[in-house]
């Protein structure tokens, strides 16, 4: 067995030494051993490898105004594989946040069916799927990652935009929208005043100290003069993707009273609202929703009180439900399992409609969620504030009063180290490595 995986991994590195990218060598190559380690049953495929003396490596990059479904088509790949490969992947990755640069490699046998698929969401995040006789598996090898707690202290200056101010204290770019959005959810910012004063405690991570990868906004704290003393604590929930991970006072008021209700308790989207090619016809349309992937039997959420318009079902959209809300506007849930509510009847805000499903014309499980404004045109569900629940009670209230006491301990930790400069002010930074 020994042999066989050697001779596997040396055919692989020839194929690749003659694309002259050895970076990308060494890191499949370290994926392929821990893949293959973890995963007893694909060593029955090694005899077939053997037999391949002509694997090619096909790469590309995702292009502005592209999906996935372009990208796979534009390497070669025929529409049954890009069909596997989307099924495949789409519950691990969201697919609708690719963006302009990101790169996919696939290695292909001499029939030019592919292997091994390679996504590189960044630098740090690595998505592998391997081809077995049952299909493709999943794998995500795991990467150091760098974290770091930064401090950033300011008042706003006479003139200056809430932007302005947070870029001139050092936030950076990447951050300035996502800390300027939680401020503004809980301080009235047109009665604020110059001198007024903050505190932010971001949450980044890097990929070889330097490349960044992602960021948070732990905490933020806002003092003025009429607008008074506010924080704000980020919640995270076990779930990673869960609808109440967020930003809530420490006694779990959200900071968002009066948006929608979110129609899942997990969100993860394999769709997003706009043009895209579709994952069965491959042709380009508007679509006039958001997909979150997500097992058959999920509860489904109405996003807010009003009265079921539709409760029906078609060929296309499969099991589906209107609810028309108080301002004219309605929402819509597509392809579900069951329905759980008739035309005519009053719903409640989180009130369960129904349960997830695959009905209609589907790739898989999942909801497709619509939004309609009062005069009927289709618009971006995620343009409309939504948020989990108005206040967070029970276990999740324990777990934010726990959390946020240790929000403070980090406060007080990262504010012992020494500061470091970011432009004409000091930032205060703790760093611990992660795997």
């Amino acid at each position: 067995m020994k042999r066989i995986f050697l001779f596997y991994i040396v055919s692989v590195l020839i194929v690749l030494l003659g694309c002259g990218e050895d970076e990308k060598i060494k890191a499949l190559q370290e994926e392929q051993r821990q893949l293959l380690s973890q995963k007893d049953s694909l060593l029955k495929r090694q005899s077939e490898l053997e037999k391949s003396s002509d694997l090619t490596l096909v790469s590309d990059t995702v292009k502005a105004g592209n999906g996935l479904f372009q990208v796979l088509e534009r390497m070669g790949l025929s529409e049954e594989e890009r069909r596997l490969i989307v099924l495949s992947i789409q519950d691990s990755v969201e697919l609708s946040k690719m963006r302009v640069g990101q790169k996919f490699h696939a290695l292909l046998d001499g029939n030019k069916k592919v292997k091994v698929f390679r996504y590189e969401e960044n630098p740090a995040t690595i998505h592998l799927l391997f081809k077995t006789d049952s299909g493709f598996v999943y794998n995500r090898p795991e990467k150091t990652i760098v974290r770091k707690h930064s401090i950033f202290e300011g008042s706003l200056a006479e003139g200056s935009t809430l932007d302005g101010t947070l870029r001139s204290v050092g936030i950076p770019k990447h951050m300035v929208g996502v800390v300027s959005g939680v401020l503004q959810c809980k301080v009235a910012f047109q009665l604020a005043q110059p001198g007024d004063k903050f505190r932010i405690l971001l949450e980044e991570n890097f990929f070889e100290d330097s490349i960044w990868i992602s960021g948070k906004v732990l905490y933020a704290e806002f003092d003025g003069k009429t607008v008074g003393h506010h924080e704000a604590f980020r919640y995270e929930d076990p779930d990673p993707k869960s609808s109440f991970n967020a930003h809530y006072t420490e006694t779990g008021e959200a900071l968002v009273f009066d948006g929608l209700r979110y129609p899942l308790d997990r969100l993860h989207v394999t769709s997003a609202y706009g043009s895209r090619i579709h994952p069965i016809t491959g042709q380009r349309k508007v679509h006039h929703g958001i997909d979150y992937g997500s097992p058959t039997g999920t509860p489904v959420y109405a996003v807010a009180e009003g009265v079921v318009t539709l409760s029906g079902y078609d060929n296309l959209s499969g099991n589906k439900i209107s609810i028309r809300h108080r301002d004219g506007s309605s929402s819509w849930y597509l392809h579900l399992h069951t329905r759980a509510v008739s035309q005519g009847a009053h719903v409640n805000a989180r009130q369960v409609i129904g349960r997830v499903g695959n009905t209609g014309r589907s790739t898989g499980p999942h909801l497709h969620f619509g939004f309609k404004d009062e005069k009927g045109r289709w618009i971006n569900p995620s343009k409309k504030t939504m948020i989990a629940t108005p206040k967070l009670e029970g276990e999740r209230l324990a777990r934010l009063k726990s959390q946020a006491k240790a929000i403070r301990e980090s406060l007080t930790e990262t504010a012992a180290v020494a500061p470091q400069k970011a432009g004409d002010s000091e930032v205060l930074v703790r760093i611990r490595k992660l795997q």
